[in-house]
């Protein structure tokens, strides 16, 4: 990932609504209310994800809205309890960002779900600890999918 992408994301607040409110997170910073949420559910594990603007490529609301429900169907799949959110630039110049905010994932699956959705990268963390953005390999495991379920409203 380039260094300007990188900062981008490090200057990004990803915003979930949960059942104890809003919840702000930034990446290498620590958030209490987020471990309390966590403690609540009995994980450790927390990702942040979005489906939106694969390869942060824009794509048109309606492209990201079916992209987005695919997500939270995918995340119903596994049994994980979300929250949506959405990912807000410092600086406006990148559109809001609707996401999933998905507890108990551990940091292969997290990092797993980003590359099947297209994502250079996610944000992830544990209790007690410093949110962390990892970077996803490429897969072309999403393109094929989308190619086997025929949707088409999600943009290969």
């Amino acid at each position: 990932m380039n260094k300007a992408l990188l900062e981008a994301y490090r200057r990004t607040t990803f915003v979930a609504d949960t059942r104890k409110g809003r919840i702000r997170l930034r990446v290498g910073q620590h958030c209490s209310e987020l471990d309390a949420l966590l403690a609540g559910h009995g994980v450790a594990t927390w990702a942040y994800v979005t489906a939106s603007n694969p390869r942060s490529v824009l794509l048109t609301v309606k492209e990201n809205t079916a992209r987005q429900r695919w997500l939270e169907g995918s995340v119903a799949e596994l049994g994980l309890v979300s929250y949506p959110g959405e990912g807000i630039a410092d600086d406006g110049r990148w559109p809001p960002e609707p996401s999933l905010l998905i507890l108990g994932i551990g940091r292969d699956g997290a990092k797993r779900l980003g590359r099947e959705f297209g994502q250079l990268a996610i944000v992830y963390g544990e209790a007690r600890r410093e949110a962390e953005l990892l970077e996803c390999e490429s897969d072309t495991g999403a393109i094929e999918k989308l190619i086997a379920c025929g949707d088409p409203d999600i943009p290969l």
